[in-house]
């Protein structure tokens, strides 16, 4: 029974840990900044601006994955009980800013004494894509930004998860919206 269970452990354990950790993205993390004289109570709809600042600087972020971008934020705005009018209090504009990055990498290990008991050093260079995505919202009567939200981290999946990537960064930003006072 105790060799079942060692068994079950040994092949689970990691199974699960394998699955868990194939998220889109790695290591994300959000920040917000906003007017404090706002009064985000007043807002209660909202339009996409319509000169986005949309970037296409890399093959993930391409027209579908746009349009997969202003489906999560209205999704995650809907929520929140703000609805997409043609006369609305606020504008959305988000971007996206996609990066590659390099990080150098050294592993030392030593020799059994047997083969003269020498140091070995491997190095190699990880690359990886970093992304952000930002999310401004703009009060229309004033013309004046009143909330940023950001998201920032290591791009993990193909384009195939592209979607459920924006999602998590979206519903991430968007979780501190309306800020708490």
């Amino acid at each position: 029974m105790k060799t079942r269970n060692i068994y079950l452990i040994g092949i689970l354990l990691p199974t699960l840990l394998i699955l868990g950790s194939c998220n889109s993205i790695k290591n994300l993390k959000t920040a917000v900044e906003y007017d404090k004289q706002a009064d985000f109570n007043t807002y209660e709809s909202y339009k996409f601006d319509k000169e986005l600042s949309y970037s296409d600087t890399h093959d993930n972020y391409s027209s579908q994955n746009q349009r997969a971008f202003e489906n999560a934020i209205h999704d995650q705005l809907k929520k929140k009980g703000l609805e997409e009018t043609e006369t609305p209090n606020l504008h959305i504009n988000f971007f996206v800013v996609d990066t590659q990055e390099s990080q150098s990498i050294t592993h030392t290990s030593y020799r059994n004494q047997r083969y003269g008991g020498m140091a070995h050093v491997d190095t190699y260079i990880k690359e990886y894509e970093l992304g952000t995505l930002v999310i401004d919202l703009v009060d229309v009567s004033a013309n004046k930004l009143v909330w940023r939200g950001l998201a920032n981290g290591i791009i993990t999946g193909k384009q195939d998860d592209m979607e459920k990537t924006i999602n998590e960064a979206v519903k991430a930003i968007l979780s501190k919206y309306p800020p708490k006072s």
